[in-house]
């Protein structure tokens, strides 16, 4: 009975505790000599793996249902999940941005090799030499050259104000109350909101401080100025000092993923109606710089939209009063 239920759910188990194994060396700094957490072999093949190892230790009539080929991988990679987010490995955000590939490798792997593992062990055995698959591309992806990409997302709204009007919200950001801001789901998911923004000179060079929850904060300098049309900041990150979110040790470190500049954009529609635009540009340098750039989008867009909101209800307060 015990030999049985090891077969169902053992094996569930020991993918779980092989994936969060994994994720701690694919975690440490090997100066380049082998693939980190931004890796082909990290996001792609060892879920492959992870989604394989239940099946390894599954019964041969599990083997040959196709639900169960599917279905165990992918309680394995829950597993893997849980484990990582018990022991403070991974938050729920980088959990949600890898699980898509986990999800996918992880109950392809069952659908497609579930019948060759039975049939590899009907012949030689238990195939534990897959286990060490994810530890040979590791070493090797390094000598891959990754490519440097920049994208950039631009997010717009029409504001029933005046120019001149809305620049003095966009320079410069009082504090964001609570009822001010819409959080959304990446906003409970981990990712921290805008408080305020604060600039010591109207002019090219100035630097403005955007102050975010948890401590993180941007330093923007000021490289384009045209007032009541246009301005533009780059951007360097000030890590939270005592919050760090492992979200934001992550993305924000400036390894994989960097901030180039935000640009605000006043465009005059009429006298009492404007549109504003603010485009993100980034780069991004990984091997898997497709799946990045999607996430960096959605996170992006979130962020500016909820942002753009603010500013709009700012500045047409005061003409809902006059109504």
């Amino acid at each position: 009975m015990l030999k049985k239920h090891f077969g169902k759910y053992g094996g569930i188990l020991i993918a779980g505790l092989y994936g969060l194994f994994m994720r701690i060396i694919f975690g440490l700094h090997f100066n380049g000599s082998f693939a980190d957490l931004f890796s082909i072999t990290f996001v792609w093949i060892l879920p492959f793996v992870v989604g394989l190892t239940p099946l390894i230790f599954s019964p041969k009539e599990d083997l040959q249902s196709s639900a169960i080929r599917i279905f165990r991988p992918v309680l394995a990679v829950l597993a893997f999940f849980t484990f990582c987010y018990w022991t403070g490995h991974e938050d729920f955000i980088c959990l949600l941005i890898i699980s898509i590939p986990y999800l996918i490798a992880a109950g392809l792997a069952g659908l497609l090799l579930g019948g060759a593992i039975l049939y590899y062990r009907q012949k030689k055995g238990i195939l534990y030499s897959v286990f060490f698959i994810p530890l040979v591309t590791g070493f090797i992806e390094p000598a891959i050259p990754t490519p440097s990409q920049s994208f950039e997302t631009t997010s717009s709204i029409i504001i029933n104000a005046s120019k001149s009007d809305i620049w003095s919200h966009i320079v410069r950001v009082n504090e964001i109350k609570n009822e001010e801001y819409d959080k959304g789901f990446f906003n409970y998911s981990g990712i921290p909101r805008p408080l305020y923004a604060e600039l010591d000179a109207d002019t090219l060079g100035g630097t403005r401080i955007g102050h975010f929850e948890g401590g993180l904060k941007f330093e923007e300098k000021i490289i384009q100025w045209n007032k009541n049309n246009l301005v533009c900041f780059d951007i360097k990150i000030i890590p939270s000092n005592t919050n760090r979110t492992i979200f934001e040790r992550h993305m924000l470190s400036g390894q994989h993923f960097k901030f180039l500049n935000a640009t605000y954009q006043l465009k005059e529609i009429s006298d009492k109606q404007t549109e504003l635009l603010l485009t993100t540009q980034y780069q991004l340098d990984t091997k898997i710089n497709f799946y990045g750039e999607f996430w960096a989008q959605q996170l992006l867009t979130d962020f500016q939209n909820r942002l753009l909101s603010v500013i709009k209800t700012r500045c047409e307060k005061p003409r809902m009063a006059n109504l």
